[in-house]
């Protein structure tokens, strides 16, 4: 029973979004004919970024709680310090050894990545800045996600982070393209937080998580996600064309249909309170679309 709640308290449908850049960093790393695709590095990188996310959304269990976000109001499942199953003090010591696991297997992909080295120390700065971030996001006094910085950090660490990381990790190289890839990621993963915010913006305006949505209000946030949405297409439709013919297109076809009806869903949406079910759809669509863009490409 104990580990069913820990299951839960890590929400298993969050971890197919994080693994998304992984898979288009790493697809195009395994792209290019004259490099030697290291998949044990490739599984490292997987490992440590289901990690983080992990620690991630055990910190937000507890933050959102000690803030009162989490309350009888709140839309969406329970939490588990919420609803009593884990306590402040279990939750305290799960978000540290997370931590320290994250950290461990962070340590031993850099190693394997570039021995000891500057990269080595740079991408452990990196690495560090991302528990840091994953923990501080809701926990603690005025926490990023309490002042209108959850999507910037979101573009950053979900999207940037791990598509660029992880292309330099196996490659030793950069790119433009990559960037912009990076840039499509985390688009859709502020997408999701967005639905997030958009559910929960009354309960969060009571609380005082200024949000952004809590700061320029509803329609700006329909809007605001329609448009993150349709540049993140736009740059895998670019980034696929500069690969391929125009015929793998039909490769995204799928998850690009259906990231414009969630678009429209959204900007459509009358209740933002029924907007709960959007989140797993949002971040499985984009799982998909990480998945068929690496087949397109390679």
């Amino acid at each position: 029973m104990n580990l069913k709640i820990w299951i839960e308290a890590a929400r298993l449908r969050t971890l197919p979004l994080s693994t998304a850049g992984i898979i288009v960093g790493s697809s195009l790393a395994l792209g290019q004919s004259d490099m030697n695709f290291s998949w044990s590095l490739f599984a490292l990188l997987m490992v440590t970024t289901i990690a983080l996310q992990v620690l991630g959304n055990f910190a937000d269990d507890l933050g959102d709680f000690q803030h009162g976000a989490d309350n009888d109001d709140r839309v969406g499942p329970q939490r588990a310090v919420q609803s009593g199953e884990l306590t402040i003090d279990k939750m305290k010591k799960g978000i540290a050894a997370m931590a320290i696991f994250a950290f461990s297997i962070g340590i031993i992909m850099l190693i394997v990545a570039f021995g000891l080295n500057v990269q080595f120390t740079i991408f452990l700065a990196i690495g560090i800045a991302a528990i840091i971030a994953a923990i501080r996001y809701t926990v603690g006094r005025n926490p990023f996600g309490y002042r209108g910085l959850g999507d910037f950090m979101v573009l950053i660490f979900f999207g940037l982070a791990t598509v660029v990381g992880s292309y330099y990790i196996l490659t030793k190289q950069l790119s433009a393209e990559v960037w912009l890839l990076g840039l499509a990621l985390g688009f859709l993963s502020m997408g999701v937080l967005n639905v997030n915010n958009l559910r929960d913006s009354e309960n969060d305006k009571q609380t005082g998580k200024r949000t952004l949505i809590v700061k320029f209000g509803v329609p700006f946030g329909k809007t605001y996600h329609f448009i993150i949405c349709i540049a993140s297409i736009a740059i895998f439709i670019y980034c696929i064309l500069r690969h391929c013919s125009p015929m793998a297109l039909l490769w995204i076809a799928v998850p690009t249909a259906l990231l414009v009806a969630h678009g429209i869903r959204v900007l459509r949406c009358a209740d933002v309170k029924t907007l709960d079910p959007e989140l797993k759809k949002l971040s499985l669509t984009t799982f998909l679309m990480s998945i068929l863009f690496a087949v397109a490409i390679l």
